[in-house]
């Protein structure tokens, strides 16, 4: 018997389905759920489905892009009501401990080149980064999910929200990440929009 570890690429005929805007929406979404992502088929669905409930012009911040699935699924919304989104990341997998080290840059650029009208790229650590991106009305967090680099980018970034902002946080599930958000939300005034699987969702009042 060999003992492993290792992430394959697994691919699953799913039901889509919910209310929606219009019918164009499912050719826009099928596609995006080919490229390989850590986001379940229902995390992907419900980031998509909270930046819908944006206002037209919207701008969201994501910190973690790795292929750029998240990214479509916001962008996607983005083209949909002439939204923007910014991504932040190395492209390095510098905060994946399972994933082997490379530069990831050209593969998240071919696969979110159908919405690059939507998307501005910021490569590099997100606290280096951070004053290139402007105030927005989603924050989704991906990035470092240790206790100390989730509390940076809660401390970076969260202010950039605009009031009745949404935050998103990936990975809630690891202890690590909720403490942080547990410590730096405790005195600030939240609504909680609930969780999807490891998507834990906010609203800042």
């Amino acid at each position: 018997m060999v003992t492993f570890s290792k992430f394959v690429r697994v691919v699953q005929r799913r039901l889509l389905e919910g209310e929606i805007p219009d019918g164009y929406v499912f050719p826009l979404l099928e596609p995006l759920f080919l490229i390989d992502t850590h986001m379940s088929f229902e995390e992907r669905l419900k980031l998509f489905g909270l930046a819908t409930t944006l206002p037209k012009g919207f701008m969201a911040c994501e910190v973690g892009s790795y292929l750029g699935a998240s990214t479509c699924f916001l962008a996607a919304a983005a083209s949909l009501k002439q939204g923007h989104v910014h991504a932040v990341d190395t492209w390095k997998n510098d905060f994946m401990p399972n994933e082997p080290a490379e530069d990831t840059w050209l593969r998240f650029c071919e696969n979110t080149d159908r919405f690059r009208l939507w998307i501005t790229a910021h490569r590099g650590m997100a606290r280096e980064v951070k004053d290139r991106v402007p105030n927005v009305e989603l924050l989704f967090l991906d990035g470092d999910h240790s206790y100390d680099g989730t509390m940076a980018a809660l401390a970076d970034f969260v202010p950039k929200l605009n009031p009745g902002g949404i935050l998103v946080m990936h990975d809630f599930l690891y202890d690590t990440v909720k403490d942080a958000a547990t410590d730096y939300l405790k005195d600030r005034q939240v609504e909680d929009l609930g969780r999807t699987e490891s998507l834990k969702a906010f609203r800042l009042k």
